[in-house]
């Protein structure tokens, strides 16, 4: 990584308007580049970043696609309100995991990941085929061999979620898993479930829980073990929470499995 200008350069291990797209979005993270502001003209972004104009240009249709600048004849191109960002993509979440996250934004991944997680593991129950109920199975045993490994136990944890979106049959949850694999590297960094002994079973016995549910094709008990789960895992990076829940809601089936 090479600073230029305070501007983060990464070393040219991608395309060169993927090397762009990633330090303006990193800039805009940052605050180099403030909301509502004006990037600089083309010739000073191809400066600063050592890329030729059609590499600049692809890059800032990237980040507009991504919600984060708007281009305007005779105005330039402006940085756009947080509220426009895709936050579902895998590059914004990789950003902010880069610049590092705070206790909100980690509670934002935890406050989706249980409004949408136990919804998946619900129609997973009823709708999840033999092969993917192996995969969560075999994602489930590598998790149980990574008591002393973190990384190792992070991939494996990963996979067993990914596994239950795959099953959910819904195209717009299978599409969260890179919020569940920022929300999971994030709080690992914080709290490992491998720190200690007890802490190691207590998060397989939740996972147990949630996989045996999956398998008796019981999508009440899915839901619960994996709501159960999340908050557990909030509780142990000491994100706050409200003592009662928000709100109990009915979760029904609207859609047939393929």
């Amino acid at each position: 990584m090479v600073l230029v200008n305070g501007v983060q350069r990464p070393s040219r291990t991608r395309s060169a308007h993927d090397l762009v797209a990633h330090g303006i979005g990193q800039s805009i993270m940052q605050g180099r580049f403030p909301i509502g502001s004006i990037l600089p003209g083309d010739a000073e972004l191809m400066e600063l970043f050592g890329v030729s104009r059609t590499a600049l240009r692809e890059a800032l249709k990237t980040l507009a696609a991504k919600g984060l600048i708007e281009s305007k004849t005779k105005v330039g191109t402006k940085v756009l309100d947080r509220n426009n960002w895709n936050m579902f993509d895998a590059d914004i979440l990789e950003w902010h995991l880069e610049m590092g996250v705070d206790a909100r934004f980690l509670g934002w991944l935890f406050e989706i990941r249980q409004t949408l997680e136990p919804l998946a593991c619900a129609t997973a129950a009823q709708r999840r085929t033999p092969e993917q109920l192996e995969r969560m199975r075999k994602a489930l045993q590598a998790m149980y061999g990574c008591e002393s490994n973190r990384q190792g136990f992070t991939k494996a944890d990963l996979a067993f979620h990914q596994a239950i979106l795959e099953a959910s049959g819904n195209p717009f949850l299978q599409s969260i898993g890179s919020v569940i694999g920022a929300a999971l590297a994030t709080s690992f960094t914080i709290s490992s479930p491998v720190s200690s002994d007890d802490r190691f079973r207590e998060v397989m016995r939740q996972h147990q829980g949630v996989f045996d549910a999956i398998e008796q094709r019981k999508p009440s008990l899915a839901s619960e073990a994996m709501a159960t789960l999340i908050l557990q895992a909030a509780e142990r990076v000491q994100i706050k929470h409200a003592e009662s829940s928000l709100a109990k809601i009915q979760i029904h089936a609207f859609s047939e499995a393929d």
